[in-house]
C-alpha cells in the first residue's frame, strides 16, 4: 500500500466512523488494511494528515491488537468529504502540491477565518468556498479558481456593507457591489483595482456558468494574482475589519 493509499484509507475510516459517532476518536487499527501497514507507517500518515489539517488530534491507545493510535478528522471536513471520490480528490490534492505558496496562503486564510466571528448568513459559505479554492488550485482547475474567488470576493464586499450599514440586494454581483460601496463614501479603503479584478473573474466565471461557446481559460499566473488579491481583501474585511 502506498503512502497516498494509506492516507485515503485512514480518512475514509475516520469520516465513516465520525458520521456515526460525532466527536469520538477512531482507532486506526479498526481497519484491517490500515492495521497491516504497521504502526510506523500509520504514525507517519497521521502526522502528514495533521500537518495538512485533515486530522486535528492523534492519541496513542491500546487496541485489541496491542498499541496503536486513535484520531479525529476535522469535523468541518466530515460533510465536505461526502463520498469516496471526494476523499480521494482531497488526498490527491494534498499529495499534488499543497506546499505551494498560494495554496499555503489560502490554507492560512481558512485557519484565520475559522477563528473569527463572521456574519452567520455567510460564514459556512465563505469557509466552504475557501476550502474548495485550495483544492481547485492544487488540482490546476483555474476556471473554478476564478469562479470561487469571485464568490469569496462578493462575500467580503457584502460583509463590508453589513459592517458599515450599507444597504444592498443579495443578488448583486461584484460590479454593482463596488459601485454602491464607493457611492456610500465608505470609510474603509477599497483598492481601486478591484474593479479590474472583477472583470478578470467575470471573463471566466460568467461563460463557465452560462455555458457560452468560448470560455477564456485563465493561466496559472492569472489564478495566482486573483487569489492573492482576494485573500488580501478577505484579511482586510473579515480578519481585521
Amino acid at each position: 500500500m502506498t503512502d497516498k493509499d494509506l492516507a485515503i484509507r485512514i480518512v475514509k475510516l475516520g469520516v465513516t466512523r465520525q458520521r456515526e459517532h460525532p466527536g469520538q476518536y477512531i482507532e486506526a487499527n479498526a481497519d484491517a488494511d490500515v492495521k497491516s501497514a504497521g504502526n510506523a507507517a500509520i504514525a507517519n500518515s497521521l502526522e502528514f494528515l495533521g500537518k495538512h489539517r485533515v486530522v486535528i488530534d492523534v492519541q496513542p491507545c491500546i487496541c485489541e491488537g496491542g498499541m496503536g493510535f486513535k484520531f479525529i478528522i476535522d469535523p468541518t471536513l466530515v460533510e465536505e468529504l461526502s463520498d469516496d471520490q471526494a476523499i480521494a480528490r482531497k488526498i490527491q490534492a494534498i499529495y499534488g502540491g499543497t506546499q505551494s505558496e498560494t495554496s499555503l496562503t489560502v490554507a492560512d486564510l481558512l485557519d484565520d477565518c475559522e477563528r473569527v466571528t463572521i456574519n452567520s448568513v455567510y460564514r459556512e459559505d465563505l469557509l466552504t468556498s475557501i476550502r474548495e479554492l485550495q483544492v481547485c488550485f492544487d488540482s490546476a482547475c483555474y476556471i473554478a479558481c476564478l469562479a470561487l474567488s469571485g464568490k469569496i470576493l462578493e462575500i467580503c464586499l457584502k460583509q463590508l456593507m453589513i459592517d458599515h450599514k450599507i444597504l444592498f440586494d443579495d443578488s448583486w454581483m461584484i460590479g454593482l457591489l463596488l459601485k454602491k460601496i464607493r457611492e456610500s463614501n465608505c470609510p474603509k479603503y477599497i483598492d481601486p483595482s478591484l474593479g479590474n479584478l472583477g472583470n478578470i473573474i467575470n471573463q471566466s466565471r460568467i461563460p463557465a456558468v452560462h455555458a457560452k461557446e468560448r470560455i477564456p481559460v485563465p493561466s496559472k499566473e492569472q489564478a495566482i494574482m486573483v487569489i492573492h488579491a482576494v485573500v488580501d481583501l478577505a484579511r482586510r474585511t473579515i480578519i481585521a475589519p
